[in-house]
C-alpha cells in the first residue's frame, strides 16, 4: 500500500505542527508562570458580543486554587432579529422596528492549573453556566398570504432559560490583563415566545410562523409546536444553542 504525496505532506505537516506545539507550549507556560500575580478578581468585556450590538460584562471571583464563580450581564440595543426568530424564505422580509433586551449568565469554573501559573485564574478550564435572556420589540412582517403580499405588526417578547457546559482557556499578560477564550459552550434552552398581532391575516401569519419554527425543530430532532391563531399568542419550545466569546479583562 502506498500513500500519495498529498497525504504524506499532510501527515508531515500535522506532525510538524504537533512538534512545534510540544516545544513551544512549555515555554509559554513557563513565561506565564513568571508573570501571573495573585489577584482574586477579574472584570472583563465580551468583545465578540459587540459585533451584534450587545454590551456584555463579566465579573469573575476566585474561590480557591481551582474554583471560580462568574456573573455576566448583557444588554442588546437594536440590530437584527435574534437567530431563533429568523423564519427563512417563506416570509419575504422581517424588518426590526426596534429589538432590545438583556441577559444574565451565572457560571462556575474549574481551572485545571496544568502550568502552576500562580494565584490568579488562568489556563484551561471547564465550567457550568446558566442563561436567562429576554428580548422585546416590534417586528414588521411582510409575508405572502396565498394570494397577495400583506404586512403585519407584531409586538413580541422572547424569553430564554437554559444551561450548558463551557470550555476555554484564560491567558494573563502584562501583569494585570487577561484574555478569556471561551471556545466551546453548548447549551439546552427553553424559549417562550409571545406577541400581539395587528393584522386581518393573522391566521396566515401564525401558520407561517408555526411552520418555520417547526422546520427548525424537526431539523434538531425535537417535537413540533402548535400556536393558536389569535391576536395574542404564546408558545413554548426547546432549542439547542451555543456560547462562544473572547473576553478582555483586568485583574485587581
Amino acid at each position: 500500500m502506498t500513500l500519495s504525496k498529498h497525504k504524506i505532506f499532510s501527515l508531515k505537516s500535522r506532525l510538524s505542527l504537533c512538534m512545534v506545539f510540544v516545544l513551544i507550549f512549555p515555554t509559554i507556560l513557563k513565561a506565564q508562570d513568571t508573570i501571573v500575580p495573585a489577584y482574586n478578581n477579574i472584570v472583563k468585556v465580551n468583545t465578540a458580543a459587540l459585533l451584534v450590538k450587545n454590551v456584555s460584562v463579566l465579573y469573575e471571583r476566585k474561590l480557591n486554587q481551582h474554583w471560580t464563580v462568574l456573573a455576566g450581564a448583557g444588554y442588546r440595543w437594536g440590530g437584527n432579529v435574534p437567530k431563533v426568530l429568523g423564519l427563512g424564505g417563506v416570509i419575504v422580509s422581517s424588518e426590526s422596528a426596534r429589538i432590545n433586551g438583556f441577559s444574565f449568565t451565572p457560571e462556575v469554573r474549574y481551572y485545571f492549573n496544568f502550568c502552576e501559573c500562580g494565584g490568579s485564574p488562568s489556563g484551561f478550564y471547564a465550567g457550568l453556566y446558566g442563561r436567562y435572556t429576554k428580548y422585546r420589540g416590534s417586528l414588521n412582517f411582510h409575508f405572502w398570504n396565498g394570494s397577495e403580499f400583506k404586512e403585519a405588526l407584531v409586538a413580541s417578547n422572547l424569553r430564554e432559560l437554559g444551561a450548558g457546559l463551557q470550555l476555554g482557556y484564560q491567558f494573563v499578560f502584562k501583569q494585570r490583563w487577561t484574555v478569556d477564550i471561551m471556545f466551546a459552550g453548548p447549551r439546552l434552552s427553553t424559549y417562550k415566545l409571545s406577541g400581539n398581532l395587528d393584522s386581518e391575516d393573522m391566521e396566515a401569519l401564525i401558520s407561517i410562523i408555526e411552520e418555520e419554527i417547526n422546520k427548525k425543530l424537526d431539523w434538531l430532532g425535537m417535537d413540533p409546536i402548535s400556536i393558536d391563531p389569535s391576536t395574542e399568542f404564546e408558545t413554548n419550545f426547546g432549542f439547542r444553542n451555543f456560547r462562544y466569546a473572547i473576553g478582555f479583562g483586568i485583574l485587581f
